[in-house]
């Protein structure tokens, strides 16, 4: 059974509550927290190859290197960035897999699970790839033919004149194509992701073909409907760190009127190994950046060393706060599924929600009263 879909504003403000579910939250916080680990992983190494010292690192930074930092090394920068691209390929993929859930929710399919997102979406991960290295194939050749061109400016005389003569056509009208076309790969990052998610079938042309049409045809829905889940995100996720905040709270008081001192110690031992006053953590703390309305995090007293007990609850720690922004991600990869939608009703005059899911469903609301007739004689 589908639900009644408004192709109107209504759906995407409905992002909050579609977006409060479990297997949304799983499969964004999965691909989160990969994304994260690997950039962990590689700025650590970038850090180590350019000869600084791991005592160093961890006790400046801990598991928390969120900087960009001046290699000396060109290798280390490089694997920097790699890191760098694996997080950003993470948080697609993290907006990819809630969105499937939504569109397949669309279509029909309630029981669409977050193992099967998460299957899909990193199966389709190689559309987005095709699709960003196709623009960026694009740019890198105009880039070039501009490289030639100037080549031809050394040549005296003859080569000004050239490049005064084409300057606005061809030179200028390429250039002012290739920054849009760069812009639209910005955008892609966030809009590319939801636009595979609705497809059939993961198709390269397809994708391209609708990026641009969304972006050319349909720039201020898209970007009201962007703004819209992106603030509702925001203060969906800050009630949803709060309610974490208070429960971690209540279980401190708990455990400490049963454990004592020692477990007191551990909390605070877990709480020292955060970065309690990173920007990541107060944005997340806070109702909008730039207002004071929000909560603290702090320890709850002296003392604590990091033992193993404190280690594993500094890493629980670290499990909710990726589970509030995987909510956040979940919300927004909601709202622009469901506003994507909308758009392309508008646009093409193409109802997504009018498609056959990607899974068969068995529909046990309304079961089917065919039988096979039976010869009463037998």
């Amino acid at each position: 059974m589908k639900e009644s879909f408004t192709h109107d504003v209504r759906a995407v403000l409905a992002a909050p509550g579609k977006g409060l579910s479990l297997k949304r939250i799983f499969a964004a916080s999965w691909y989160l927290l990969l994304g994260y680990l690997a950039y962990l992983i590689l700025t650590y190494l970038a850090l180590l190859y350019d000869g600084v010292s791991f005592d160093y690192i961890w006790q400046s930074y801990g598991p928390f290197p969120l900087r960009l930092f001046p290699f000396d090394a060109l290798v280390a920068k490089a694997i920097h960035l790699l890191g760098i691209a694996l997080a950003v390929i993470g948080m697609m993929l993290a907006i990819l897999a809630p969105a499937l859930i939504t569109f397949e929710e669309l279509r029909g399919n309630f029981f669409f699970s977050a193992s099967s997102a998460i299957r899909l979406s990193f199966r389709r991960l190689a559309t987005i790839l095709l699709s960003l290295l196709s623009l960026a194939a694009f740019v890198g050749v105009v880039y070039l033919l501009g490289v030639v061109t100037g080549l031809a400016g050394r040549i005296p005389v003859l080569g000004g004149l050239v490049i005064g003569l084409l300057y606005i056509v061809p030179i200028f009208l390429t250039l002012v194509f290739t920054v849009f076309v760069v812009f639209v790969a910005i955008v892609g990052v966030v809009l590319l992701p939801v636009i595979v998610a609705g497809q059939k079938r993961g198709e390269v042309f397809d994708a391209l073909l609708q990026l641009f049409t969304v972006i050319i045809r349909e720039p201020l829905r898209f970007a009201w409907y962007f703004l819209l889940s992106t603030v509702l995100a925001k203060a969906a996720s800050f009630v949803f760190a709060y309610l974490f905040y208070r429960a971690v709270q209540f279980s401190h008081l708990m455990l400490v009127h049963g454990g004592g001192e020692r477990v007191d110690r551990m909390f605070n031992g877990a709480l020292a190994m955060l970065p309690l006053n990173s920007p990541v953590v107060v944005f997340i703390t806070t109702l909008w950046p730039g207002l004071r309305f929000g909560f603290t995090i702090e320890r709850w007293g002296y003392g604590g060393d990091a033992t193993p007990g404190a280690i594993l609850l500094a890493i629980s720690f670290v499990l909710l706060f990726v589970v509030v922004c995987g909510y956040m991600t979940s919300v927004v990869a909601t709202g622009l599924a469901r506003g994507y939608a909308v758009i392309r009703r508008l646009k093409d005059d193409y109802m997504i929600v009018d498609e056959s899911p990607l899974e068969p469903v068995d529909d046990y609301a309304n079961p089917s009263f065919q039988s096979e007739d039976h010869d009463p004689l037998k």
